[in-house]
């Protein structure tokens, strides 16, 4: 009962003040011509028009620049890889001189190998000469 009761003083309560605080409609009025109103609403549908195209732009745009992301990603480990390239390249070339100054060396000559070949052929022959019983 106390519920029902409840209900219905809510409702006198919002009627009561639906009515002080409501709008009138006959004072508050204002009459647009149709004219106007037709150009308010061309007006706002290329409105709309103008926003979808620039959030399209917006999108491509958005996609551009992560592509120019991935390009810069990849330039600086293209970059990476051949400051490594250069690294182990003049490495190698630091082996190779290394070796040339080995193999360049007086003694280790081919030519120098035969001369001390026949020079000692040379000497071996006069030493067992003068050694043999004639």
């Amino acid at each position: 009962m106390k519920q029902k009761l409840g209900y219905i003083f809510i409702i006198l309560f919002w009627l009561t003040v639906s009515s002080l605080f409501g709008q009138s409609t006959a004072q508050d009025t204002i009459k647009i011509p149709a004219v106007e109103l037709e150009e308010f609403f061309l007006a706002l549908d290329t409105l709309e028009v103008q926003d979808s195209i620039k959030t399209v732009l917006i999108k491509q745009l958005e996609y551009e620049i992560s592509i120019h992301g991935r390009i810069a990603e990849q330039d600086s480990l293209i970059i990476s890889y051949k400051d490594q390239e250069i690294l182990l390249l003049n490495e190698q070339i630091d082996l190779h001189l290394d070796r040339l100054n080995q193999v360049d060396k007086w003694h280790n000559r081919p030519i120098v190998g035969v001369a001390a070949g026949v020079l000692g052929t040379v000497l071996l022959i006069q030493a067992l000469d003068y050694t043999l019983p004639q």
